[in-house]
């Protein structure tokens, strides 16, 4: 295949898709000459080697070394290759060298279950061969079963056949079949006994096999391999195997040395062994085959106040510190200390604990103790033999030993090892764990994370003193076998870390600590403060743009639990505090007919009705005339995507029901909550949707503004799929719903049809603002610009700029310079009260006496509006530029530097 080469693509913006069997490699391909004409440079696609069947996402990869035939396989990828390169377009794709999907369409898998762990492949997966349970020594449990064996046996459900497609007889159970060893094949031919007889017999096979099947419920409790996160069907790789990585990258090495490929996305860094060794060893490998300027962005979610290594050799994340930042500056901190007051009056009943950082404790305390048990079972039994020979053990005992005193009690460990992960600031360490090297930033976390521990008095000092010296020795053991021992635990501690965080405050506490939920995202902080945020946002800025240049910039992707069009409207509910909650108080008044009990208690509980209220304006649809509600069908759509989202939203939370035992009457409750709010409460759905109608315009403001953010900070854009125009989706599978790429189109084709000169016509699109051609304007010229100006936006200097007057603090804006080029951004923040009853945030009427502010090396400068085509001409003697004037036909500005 012929080619250009990286440099001719150059990295402006990615367009993010999921690819399954709805939306195959085809369908990517179509959309390829839109996407050109957008002025996107490169397409960015979920996984696409060979997944389970029926995914719907690829994660769950079964082999590594074909396209998946659900997807189009190998010629629907070059195909779309062929097409991206004609259009002078990149390729970024997804890869996961974290795990792969276990089950019969995985070859590697079914080995090792027929083998054991003398199976060629036993290697590349993360078994924990030798656990206690003398019935599991060598052998893997799978846990799929939906009662315990004897059970299963007793009802017949198990059986040994032919199944078609697969040599051989295999062990059936219902749509699942599993191989036999080779031994037990021969062994089970050899006989044609019936009843009785033959049930012995396969319970003799079944116990002779290299794996055990067992009920998918002790999975918390004794499952012994690794998984990502708590999900059975994901395996753990042991990527730290050079074969494994060899074996798992050589297709994608393949196509990034013969130019298919032209950026990869890491997807869950923080679950390999170490991080730092395969990047390096990565980067190895691309460098020799396109070079050392090659795109790696790493999914990592880095807390408030963290930097990711800067020893990595990557271009960056994938972006959600930079969401976060940005959804900071869009929120007024005092409505949103007002909201937060009333909220905690408002669910105080639920025992739900008033500070973020306790609910968030729970969260992962909880899953630590439950889902994630085995892993720390794991941890303890590695810690064991390392404490009984620390020298702290002499210490605590006084200074001798007894024989009863060699080991401390393995809850002790336990307890230590879940106290220290929950007490954890950040997802995971990037300790050694050999040379007693700590970085920084890490022993920054560690004396913060063992201080909190220590005062929380729950797990036992000389355990927190044991791993204190495990974790951060002041000089390595001088046995090499001691040195192995901690490095090992180290290692493992920090691959536990991540999920647990992960699952217990994204997937746990963020599902239940609701006063705004657009603070409740992927890397988010609800307690997070605020009075300082554009000030945080610009200091960040200066970093990436300094450090991390090609950082990819997200503010919408296929994990984020509410799009930037929802997140936008409910910010704005911090500029209103009073009327947002008189509102919610009237509301659930109006559906008290709709709350019933559920094992003896109300359902809806005040917490989970106050998110209801939430999710139905974020998602209420646009453009519906005042005084008047959506049609029936709209209402019909509403109902089935918040029955879905609420019900995902509460097992996630794990407060009335869970995914693993949920509560059938309070799921029922909530459906009724639901349907009875929306089709039979006509006074709480007319004055809602008064509200809605006074909020969604607003929304947009704020929306806007994010997007030219999001397309000019430091970095390079990254786009989700359908997010060109406004985009009002929740969590998945509500935001992976099928894309309207012909709508797209013909709304790029009214945009490049209509006349460019341009005050008239853009003042058209504020006009028409619900119908999304101003956003996808915005992101249009702004793309453009982009291309036209690559050193600005790609390695310009980052400075932030000051409005002065009395609505200057209403007003974000920064500049980006390189030699004599220069870019210039600026967006209002916080403008209910300055629009009151008006339509928008433009003109000298709302602005008054605000000017920016601009540095003397940019004013005498003429300067041009991308988005409106005006002319502007800034001086030191006028004190910079109006901002009314900046902003006069629309509320959001990119002034670019005309020549000198």
């Amino acid at each position: 295949m012929m080619s250009k080469s990286k440099s001719e693509r150059p990295l402006r913006a990615t367009y993010r898709v999921q690819v399954h069997k709805e939306f195959t490699l085809q369908h990517a391909r179509e959309i390829v000459p839109y996407l050109a004409r957008l002025g996107i440079s490169h397409l960015y696609t979920s996984p696409i080697l060979k997944a389970r069947p029926g995914s719907t996402h690829g994660y769950d990869v079964a082999d590594p070394t074909v396209v998946n035939p659900e997807i189009g396989g190998e010629t629907a990828f070059r195909a779309l290759v062929d097409m991206l390169h004609e259009h002078g377009m990149g390729y970024v794709l997804d890869i996961v060298p974290n795990h792969m999907g276990t089950g019969d369409s995985n070859p590697y898998w079914e080995d090792m279950l027929a083998n054991g762990r003398g199976s060629r492949y036993a290697h590349w997966f993360d078994v924990d061969w030798d656990v206690p349970d003398p019935a599991l020594q060598g052998r893997v449990l799978v846990p799929v079963l939906g009662d315990e064996l004897d059970a299963v046996l007793e009802r017949g459900e198990l059986s040994i056949a032919s199944v078609d497609g697969k040599d051989g007889v295999r062990l059936r159970y219902f749509d699942k079949s599993f191989p036999l060893s080779p031994e037990t094949v021969s062994d089970w031919s050899k006989g044609t006994a019936n009843g009785k007889e033959a049930s012995a017999r396969l319970r003799g096979i079944l116990d002779r096999q290299h794996y055990s099947l067992v009920s998918w419920r002790r999975a918390a409790t004794d499952i012994n391999y690794r998984r990502f996160f708590d999900i059975n069907e994901l395996i753990a790789l042991r990527m730290e195997d050079a074969s494994v990585f060899d074996a798992t990258h050589g297709r994608i090495l393949e196509w990034v040395e013969d130019g298919s490929l032209d950026g990869l996305r890491i997807d869950h860094i923080d679950g390999l062994f170490d991080p730092g060794a395969y990047l390096e060893r990565l980067r190895a490998e691309v460098t020799k085959r396109r070079g050392a300027d090659f795109p790696i962005f790493v999914e990592k979610i880095l807390s408030p106040g963290e930097q990711l290594p800067r020893e990595w050799p990557v271009q960056g994340t994938t972006g959600y510190e930079i969401l976060n930042d940005l959804e900071s500056v869009l929120i007024d901190p005092k409505g949103f200390a007002a909201i937060e007051r009333e909220y905690h009056d408002l669910v105080r009943s639920t025992g739900l604990p008033e500070r973020f950082e306790d609910v968030a404790m729970e969260g992962k305390l909880a899953v630590l103790r439950g889902a994630l048990h085995p892993d720390v079972a794991r941890l303890a039994r590695l810690l064991a033999p390392i404490a009984a020979t620390s020298p702290r053990r002499a210490q605590h005992a006084g200074g001798g030993r007894t024989p009863t005193d060699e080991r401390v009690a393995p809850e002790m460990l336990t307890d230590g090892i879940v106290e220290l992960i929950a007490c954890l600031p950040v997802y995971r360490t990037y300790l050694d764990g050999g040379d007693g090297r700590v970085r920084a930033a890490d022993a920054d976390v560690l004396d913060r994370a063992f201080t909190l521990a220590r005062e929380r008095g729950k797990a036992a000092a000389e355990v927190l003193d044991l791993l204190s010296d495990v974790l951060r020795p002041e000089s390595p053991p001088a046995v090499e076998g001691e040195r192995a021992a901690r490095r090992l635990f180290v290692r493992r501690f920090q691959q536990t870390s991540g999920p647990a965080t992960a699952k217990g405050v994204e997937d746990t506490a963020l599902y239940l600590y609701m006063p705004l939920v657009s603070r409740d995202e992927v890397g988010g902080a609800p307690d997070r403060p605020l009075a300082k945020a554009i000030s945080v946002l610009h200091e960040a800025n200066v970093i990436r743009a300094d450090h991390w240049p090609q950082n990819l910039v997200c503010t919408n992707t296929h994990d984020t639990k509410r799009s930037t069009g929802v997140r936008s409207r409910v910010d704005v509910l911090s500029e209103i505090p009073g009327e947002w909650m008189t509102r919610v108080h009237r509301w659930r008044s109006l559906n008290a007919a709709h709350r019933t009990s559920a094992s003896g208690q109300t359902a809806p509980d005040p917490n989970t009705e106050y998110l209801f209220y939430q999710a139905l304006l974020g998602i209420w649809p646009l453009g519906v005339p005042a005084g008047e509600l959506p049609s029936q069908a709209a209402m019909e759509g509403l109902r089935e995507r918040l029955e879905a989202y609420m019900l995902k939203a509460a097992k996630e939370g794990k407060a009335r029901t869970t995914w693993t035992d949920p509560d059938a009457a309070f799921e029922d409750a909530l459906k009724v909550f639901v349907q009875g709010a929306l089709f039979d409460s006509p006074k709480f759905a007319a004055d809602f949707a008064e509200f809605a109608t006074h909020i969604t315009r607003r929304g947009l403001w704020n929306a806007l503004a994010r997007t030219l953010l999001h397309l000019t900070v430091p970095g390079v854009p990254d786009i989700y799929q359908g997010d060109e125009l406004w985009s009002f989706s929740l969590v998945d599978p509500d935001n992976r719903r099928p894309v309207d790429y012909d709508a797209r189109r013909a709304t790029l084709g009214r945009l490049e049809t209509a006349e460019i000169e341009q005050s008239g016509h853009v003042a058209d699109l504020l006009r028409t603002a619900e119908d999304g051609r101003l956003k996808m304007h915005v992101m249009r010229e702004t793309l453009r610009a982009r291309r036209d100006h690559p050193h600005v936006f790609s390695h310009g200097t980052y400075r932030a700029l000051r409005a002065t007057g009395t609505e200057g603090e209403s007003v974000i804006a920064f500049a980006r310079t390189h030699g004599d080029d220069a870019a210039i951004t600026v967006v209002p923040r916080l403008v209910a009260d300055l629009i009151g009853d008006r339509t928008a945030p433009t003109g000298g009427t709302i602005w008054g006496d605000a000017k920016l502010e601009l540095p003397k090396e940019l004013a005498e400068r003429h300067w041009r509006c991308a988005l409106t085509g005006r002319l502007m001409t800034s001086s030191s003697s006028r004190g910079g530029l109006n901002v009314g004037e900046i902003l006069a036909t629309i509320p959001v500005a990119l002034l670019l530097a005309e020549p000198a």
